[in-house]
């Protein structure tokens, strides 16, 4: 008799090789190592994002990216629900918030980009390791009908993206031809590479807002809004500014309590998070350099229209303006 399944390496491989035993049995771990973590704390008391985004990173990421270059790829739809709320918890965020805008915030990519760079990082150590790999992964370069062959685009791609060339270039690219420039990659340049096709991702979408400035390095983003060392509460109130399910926006607060003008009483406009952070006129580069000062609410003009009444709240603005300065 032959077995339904068996574990080899760590990874439980079934008769059909669909590896969906192995995808649940990870989310259940992770699930569970998710849960440890965040048990004490909430959206005002805890671990910061910071802190949280590390220990995931360390502790869950590196345990379910093990050997995803096998079993991963048919599988991503079985984690979709828990890097949801996994977003969720790390920003503290509410009414149904942009997991794109959080996973930028956050700086945690989606389960597909990660799968994509642990790929083609496996791929390039395979291809400078030692003659076998190297001839295993060059014979899947001309089996096209191998499951595995999209594998190799990934790479080709990094290739072409490393030599400048655009995504039409890449089918001129020959592994064999490229084994010297796969042997001098750089952390850096995998970092690179991942906020590029990080940054393709997002350009596709609808869901940043117009005045984010996403041209800049997506973890100086992050770094900026959720800092080291701050609080709990000061996390979460970026992220509901961010995103702009706060009270302190009027165009939220007609939708939410219905007991206010949702317009912008100088332009007549909506005024949400978009319009009063990155469009709004009163916003020009006098008051952007005066949020970027160190002072308390009510001490220049600046605060009192950001409405601003706490030590909180001023410091989320001055996170917020710190990236619309830029752009």
């Amino acid at each position: 008799m032959y077995a339904a399944q068996s574990t080899v390496l760590g990874v439980t491989i079934d008769d059909k090789l669909s590896f969906k035993a192995h995808a649940k049995a990870k989310l259940k771990q992770c699930w569970f190592a998710w849960h440890q973590i965040t048990q004490n704390s909430n959206r005002f008391h805890g671990l910061n994002g910071s802190s949280l985004r590390l220990l995931f990173k360390t502790i869950i990421l590196t345990k379910l990216m093990y050997a995803a270059p096998v079993w991963m790829d048919r599988n991503i739809n079985v984690f979709k629900d828990f890097y949801a709320r996994v977003l969720l918890k790390m920003s503290g965020a509410t009414h149904y918030a942009s997991k794109q805008l959080l996973s930028v915030a956050l700086y945690v990519p989606p389960l597909s980009i990660s799968y994509r760079m642990i790929t083609v990082k496996f791929l390039a150590k395979a291809l400078t390791s030692d003659h076998f790999m190297q001839g295993l992964i060059l014979q899947l370069e001309e089996a096209k009908s191998h499951r595995f062959h999209h594998h190799i685009d990934m790479i080709l791609k990094f290739l072409a993206w490393k030599a400048g060339s655009s995504n039409l270039a890449r089918s001129k690219i020959k592994l064999i031809s490229s084994l010297e420039e796969l042997a001098t990659y750089t952390k850096e340049e995998v970092n690179q590479y991942e906020d590029h096709i990080w940054k393709c991702h997002l350009s596709q979408l609808d869901s940043i807002p117009e005045g984010l400035n996403i041209t800049l390095n997506i973890s100086n983003i992050s770094n900026t809004l959720l800092l080291r060392h701050s609080y709990r509460a000061t996390d979460t109130k970026v992220i509901s500014l961010l995103h702009g399910h706060d009270l302190c926006f009027p165009a939220f607060k007609a939708r939410v309590t219905q007991s206010c003008d949702p317009n912008c009483y100088h332009c007549s406009t909506a005024d949400d998070n978009t319009h009063r952070v990155f469009c709004c006129p009163l916003y020009n580069c006098s008051f952007r350099d005066i949020l970027l000062q160190d002072g308390t609410a009510g001490e220049t003009t600046g605060w009192s229209i950001l409405s601003c009444d706490d030590q909180e709240t001023l410091t989320a603005f001055r996170s917020l303006a710190q990236i619309a300065i830029i752009y």
